[in-house]
Parts: C-alpha cells; sequence; structure tokens
C-alpha cells in the first residue's frame, strides 16, 4: 500500500511491491512481484515506532518470513510475515532487499 499518490504513481513503476495490511493488533506483511522477471529477495526489514526493528531472512533462519522460498515468480503475491501484538497507534514499515534475475538463455526449437 503507498503511502501518498506520489508513491502510488512509483509503485506501478516497481518490480516489486511491499505491503503492510492492519488486521486487528496484528500487520500483515504481503510482497508481490507485479514484474516479468524472477527476484531473489535477500532480507526484509520490518520496523515499528514501538522501537522494534526485524530482520527477517528466508526459512530457516533465526526471524524468518512465512513464504517458503527466497525466490517471488512473476504475477504472485504472498504473505510473508504475521507480526502480531503491536500497541494501539504504532506505525509499521517495511522494505525489501532484493535482486531481479534479467538474463535469459533458451535453446532451439526441436521437434520430437
Amino acid at each position: 500500500m503507498a503511502c501518498n499518490s506520489c508513491e502510488t504513481s512509483f509503485q506501478s513503476a516497481q518490480t516489486l511491491v511491499v505491503s503492510i495490511t492492519k488486521s486487528g493488533t496484528s500487520a500483515l506483511l504481503y510482497v508481490g512481484n507485479q514484474g516479468r522477471n524472477i527476484v531473489l529477495i535477500r532480507r526484509i526489514l520490518l520496523c515499528s515506532t514501538s522501537g522494534t526493528t526485524l530482520y527477517l531472512r528466508p526459512p530457516p533462519d533465526g526471524i524468518s518470513w512465512v513464504y517458503p522460498s527466497t525466490y517471488l515468480e512473476p504475477g504472485i503475491t504472498a504473505l510473508y510475515y504475521n507480526w502480531s501484538g503491536l500497541p494501539a497507534g504504532a506505525i509499521v514499515q517495511a522494505q525489501a532487499e532484493y535482486v531481479e534475475l534479467e538474463g535469459r538463455s533458451r535453446s532451439c526449437p526441436t521437434t520430437m
């Protein structure tokens, strides 16, 4: 979810979109790949104004996200983390560090 109208227009040009949805006292972190390439997510930083910062990494690392892979295919938006027990009024923000895989190689057609 974009923070303002400028960010909304910027997100339409981004490959990876990170968004947070409120669900009671939980913040649900979603990551979506709206590009045409596969992305390799290295780390997600999730912080709140309550003074806590989480450094999420792929399973089985210490604080790991719930999505089972470090790769995110084009067109997929997935839940990455459910941060529960946040105090009322806390502001939560996230950013993802990723590499976009652009190289492609293909074979010639072969008739079988």
